[in-house]
């Protein structure tokens, strides 16, 4: 999958965002059972906030690589192949934007 790479940048910076905010929810449900040790609330805790990062990191990176596609088809296929025949307007202006997001995608920081 070609987002792998925008994911795993992205879910660290999440988790540090959601911490809190996970935190609290988990201990709130957590509050009922008194015979749970501190350790397995901590790690109840980091399970449910790596869990929200994965699924909120997955959904961004998602959203941004369809976006960044998006914006380069358009800009390629109106602005850089535009005086092309149709149909290699629309071959050469999608393979190059899955090209380059391929290139983004899976490049190294």
């Amino acid at each position: 999958m070609a987002y792998k790479n925008t994911k795993f940048i992205l879910k660290h910076k999440v988790a540090q965002k959601i911490e809190e905010s996970v935190t609290r929810q988990v201990m709130s449900s957590l509050d009922a059972d008194k015979k749970m040790s501190k350790k397995e609330k901590d790690e109840r805790v980091l399970w449910k906030k790596n869990e929200v990062a994965e699924s909120q990191s997955t959904t961004f990176s998602l959203f941004y690589n369809n976006a960044l596609f998006l914006m380069l088809v358009v800009v390629g296929s109106f602005m850089v192949f535009r005086s092309f025949a149709p149909a290699y307007n629309y071959i050469f202006s999608t393979l190059g934007a899955a090209g380059i997001i391929a290139l983004f995608s899976t490049g190294k920081q």
